[in-house]
């Protein structure tokens, strides 16, 4: 049995194309295609914000170029997430690791959570 410390630890992370692949501490790898990825940035300007007293500062509408769905480079923050530049500049999202480890999209690991 894995401990889920190592299925959550990045050896390494990288851009193949326009995947985001991150090889595991327990040596799965997952491949994450680029146009997903980008639409779960959850950084406020991707996703919004709430601001103290209830005000909200509300997401950037303005559709994205195709470029906006490719990954430049990839770098891990701390121990817990994993940040994507993206080819049209874009770079203030953080994915938590977890998160990204639960929803990798291969086949085994679907069949897993099904």
């Amino acid at each position: 049995m894995t401990s889920s410390s190592t299925q959550t630890k990045v050896q390494q992370a990288l851009v193949v194309g326009d995947e985001v692949v991150v090889v595991w501490g327990d040596g799965h790898e997952s491949y994450y295609p680029g146009c997903p990825l980008r639409k779960a940035c959850s950084c406020a300007s991707c996703k919004g914000e709430r601001h103290l007293f209830g005000r909200a500062t509300l997401p950037t509408l303005a559709p994205l170029r195709p470029e906006a769905f490719v990954p430049a480079a990839v770098s891990l923050v701390g121990n817990y997430g994993l940040k994507v530049t993206w080819v049209d500049g874009h770079d203030h999202g953080i994915y938590d690791l977890r998160e990204l480890r639960a929803s990798c999209p291969c086949d085994a690991c679907a069949a897993r959570s099904d």
